[in-house]
């Protein structure tokens, strides 16, 4: 019957980390390389690029709350519980990706462009809410740390490829030539989900042959709004790991370390190293681009193994405190910042220690996300982590100019935040989040 991620771990592993790759690129084009290359022309200014991030994150804030229960709600279990949903996101995501194109000057219309990185994210956010919901249903509670680190590499790998390669093409060949490259890529992910079914018996387009197993997985329930609601609620209220998650995933990201521009110190990189350090542009990309993305993957590892030696939430505490005392040195240490091999040095030696926090909050959410409503409540833990992520965005100009314009103490806004993150951790009970106690909840059972 074909690869199926039901019977092969290399499908599981394979399939979720191709998506968590296809990701990685448009953003990281759009956010990181795009924008590196508008501000070091001095096209863009902080409050254009929070313009543009923030339409890109409208759909992972608002468009994930609605696009969680609907893939929930709606299935289509002749292909798959889950499958149908990605290749239709990903359909999306190269179609939107190919929408740039019409956009002749990024620099001269920056309007148009918030508006397509609006539109592609809200089948990047669907491709990310169907795709945390596959890994939650296929892959087992023991294979959970280790898959979320491999995911985020894939994710750096998406980003490294974003980051180095097309911001030479950008440079190169042009803003259409880059896109150009993206649709190709985003077409060749979209073969694997295409080509992968989730169990033996699944068809695999809808006019293929259908078998007994087939007809067998099709018959069952399919839930309603209602009932998601009701399952949802009662997922929470079940556990209090589950209810303490909720306001763990809103403070997360504000503070900064998650490694994607956004967060009170992570907004300001592109404006510290180019505009006030007078990094070249083109090296500040590398040092992203290669060695700070290759030690975001090792920590994800890294935390994945740490993971699941030593439980996510153990893990995850202890990283998040590590990670705030090295903000608050890194500020101390600010008589130093115009040594560029000083600043390499701590820079990556930080973004390792945040993703191992990366990588632990994600397999303790999944850890405590049921089945049943794997999409409606895993999509509100992303969403409030986005709200977060957000919000660190929108703080980082203000609480800038509240600090005299001063990189240094910014930083220690950013710690502030985390060591909120640190104090929340502490209220959640080690046998409520490790993995051999965390909750997968049945509400047939």
């Amino acid at each position: 019957m074909g690869l199926n991620m039901e019977e092969s771990r290399f499908a599981r592993f394979g399939t979720v980390c191709a998506l968590y790759f296809a990701q990685g690129v448009p953003w990281f084009f759009v956010a990181t390389a795009l924008v590196t290359f508008l501000v070091d022309n001095g096209s863009m200014d902080d409050t254009q690029k929070l313009a543009l991030i923030s339409a890109g994150m409208i759909p992972w804030i608002i468009g994930k709350l609605v696009l969680g229960p609907v893939i929930d709600r709606y299935r289509f279990p002749r292909m798959g519980q889950r499958r149908p949903w990605v290749i239709i996101s990903q359909l999306g995501m190269m179609l939107t990706m190919a929408a740039f194109l019409l956009v002749d000057d990024p620099a001269a219309d920056l309007g148009t462009l918030g508006m397509f990185f609006l539109i592609h994210n809200i089948f990047a956010a669907l491709q990310d809410v169907s795709s945390d919901a596959l890994a939650v249903d296929t892959l087992s509670d023991e294979e959970l740390p280790l898959a979320n680190g491999l995911m985020f590499v894939a994710k750096g790998f998406g980003a490294m490829f974003a980051v180095l390669g097309l911001s030479r093409v950008l440079n190169d060949s042009g803003f259409h030539a880059a896109l150009q490259v993206q649709i190709v890529v985003l077409a060749a992910v979209m073969m694997i989900p295409l080509f992968v079914r989730e169990r033996p018996g699944d068809q695999l387009f809808p006019w293929s042959e259908s078998s007994s197993e087939t007809s067998s997985a099709a018959d069952g329930d399919v839930m309603t709004f209602g009932e998601i609601k009701t399952a949802f609620q009662s997922a929470v209220s079940g556990s209090s790991a589950a209810k303490m998650a909720l306001l763990l995933c809103t403070i997360m990201w504000i503070g900064g370390g998650m490694g994607t521009g956004m967060g009170i110190i992570d907004f300001q990189w592109e404006f510290l190293f180019v505009d006030e350090l007078n990094w070249d542009a083109q090296d500040f990309l590398d040092a992203k681009g290669l060695p700070v993305f290759l030690m975001t993957m090792l920590g994800f590892l890294v935390g994945g193994l740490l993971g699941s030696k030593f439980g996510s939430k153990k893990t995850l505490t202890v990283a998040v405190a590590v990670g705030t005392l090295m903000t608050v040195a890194w500020s101390a240490l600010r008589g130093q910042w115009t040594d560029s091999s000083m600043m390499l040095q701590i820079w990556l030696v930080w973004t390792l220690v945040w993703a191992i926090v990366g990588a632990n909050l994600l397999a303790f959410l999944m850890s405590v996300t049921s089945k049943e409503v794997a999409g409606t409540q895993f999509s509100i833990y992303m969403t409030l982590i986005n709200v977060g992520a957000f919000t660190g965005n929108a703080l980082s100009p203000v609480l800038k100019d509240m600090a005299g314009g001063s990189f240094p103490n910014l930083f220690l806004f950013g710690a502030a935040f985390q060591a909120l993150v640190f104090l929340l951790l502490l209220q959640i009970k080690d046998d409520e989040a490790t993995p051999s106690a965390s909750v997968v909840i049945h509400e047939s059972e």
